[in-house]
């Protein structure tokens, strides 16, 4: 990642920013510094926000407006997004100059709670399926009514493995792991019930908990044109990796109360949940530090062997 491209945080940077927004008294303390945006959250007098800071050339202004819009539909149908504050100017997406350059900013509302949780019970996990759901009914509804031409994703692939230039592990069985990632490819039936999905939920830091409920769904930097199922099996890998079949089981039966998938859903969900696995896999040795956990990587590569027999017997 190009430092150049994250803006430097400071004191007067923040209160140039805020000023944008009618805010001048306030604390705040960094979250993150991520690969789309930099985190703030920001006390003011009598509200708590999270300033998000978007990475130079990372989207285009059009590209946020239109996550933006798809948050604000979901939320306007009953779906718990934060809202995003608009500025002095009335508009929820603001570009301010700092230094010569154009930043790409929102501000939201923070939603107090918590974003990692391990181990969801079975109401969480019932409440999290029946959103999910929801919200990818809401997703076909909303590409409906968007008249601009869509880019299909047509195709699952390994390529992600190539971003591997020194493997972490000098053990046969990654090895021979990233080699099958490599040569993975599914194509994806244009049939499929395809809407805009966020691609990133799980209980592992974008869905936040307060009082064993779900209180917010955050972080749609992943949004796509994609088919429902895809985001679907996406969650049902990680319900499946966190809490065991039994708890994957009673997710998607929870989801298809509220959405049934049709027969190429279900013919798809397999591949789905196993280009998933290989995806993970991948971004774990691409992370991996010297402290890493072996099982980080040989969970997924039983994983890999156990997800067939787990979708036949469920499906």
């Amino acid at each position: 990642m190009n430092a150049e491209n994250q803006i430097n945080i400071t004191d007067n940077t923040v209160a140039l920013i805020l000023k944008s927004y009618g805010i001048f008294n306030f604390s705040f303390k960094q979250i993150n510094q991520g690969i789309e945006n930099t985190s703030l959250f920001i006390e003011g007098e009598d509200k708590k926000y999270v300033l998000r800071i978007y990475r130079q050339k990372r989207k285009t202004n059009e590209d946020i407006s239109f996550e933006i819009q798809f948050q604000d539909y979901l939320r306007e149908h009953g779906i718990p997004i934060p809202l995003i504050y608009t500025n002095l100017k009335r508009e929820e997406l603001s570009i301010i100059n700092i230094d010569g350059r154009d930043w790409q900013i929102i501000l939201m509302q923070f939603m107090d709670g918590e974003s990692v949780n391990l181990n969801p019970n079975k109401e969480l996990i019932i409440e999290l399926a029946h959103i999910q759901a929801r919200m990818h009914l809401f997703g076909i509804e909303f590409a409906n009514k968007k008249d601009n031409t869509k880019s299909i994703l047509d195709n699952l692939n390994g390529s992600i493995a190539n971003k591997i230039k020194n493997l972490p592990i000098q053990n046969d069985d990654v090895i021979k792991f990233v080699k099958r990632v490599k040569s993975f490819k599914y194509n994806l039936n244009k049939d499929l019930p395809y809407g805009y999905n966020h691609l990133d939920l799980d209980f592992d830091g974008n869905v936040i908990i307060k009082d064993g409920k779900v209180a917010g769904i955050i972080d749609f930097d992943d949004l796509k044109y994609s088919p429902s199922v895809m985001c679907l099996g996406f969650s049902l890998w990680n319900v499946l990796d966190d809490s065991g079949v039994e708890a994957f089981k009673l997710y998607l039966e929870e989801y298809e109360s509220i959405r049934p998938l049709n027969n190429l859903e279900k013919e798809t969900l397999s591949h789905i949940i196993f280009f998933r696995n290989y995806q993970i896999g991948i971004i774990r040795l691409l992370l991996w530090e010297k402290d890493t956990p072996m099982e980080d990587i040989t969970d997924i590569i039983q994983l890999e062997k156990d997800i067939p027999l787990i979708i036949h017997e469920v499906l």
